[in-house]
């Protein structure tokens, strides 16, 4: 039996029309692990005060962008997975 530990890949889904687009950043050096961070900016709605987090950090093995298409996504996730 292979041991292999569990990976976690990310795809950012382009916004819908009517949905405000999201701000959104990728880390993707190859000597770091790449990272996703999103920002979500502070309502005035809210008031002056507001201790509400901004950003949000998440790593993967890998992550792709909106201009990926599924065939980038199957050879590099479904078809090593199906090859063995």
């Amino acid at each position: 039996m292979v041991k292999q530990t569990i990976q976690i890949f990310a795809r950012v889904k382009p916004p819908a029309r009517k949905q405000q687009s999201g701000i959104y950043s990728i880390d993707d050096d190859e000597n770091l692990t790449p990272c996703l961070e999103i920002i979500i900016p502070r309502d005035l709605a809210d008031g002056f005060v507001n201790n509400k987090r901004e950003s949000y950090k998440f790593i993967f093995q890998r992550i792709f962008d909106q201009d990926a298409k599924q065939e980038i996504i199957f050879e590099n996730i479904a078809k090593p997975v199906a090859e063995r």
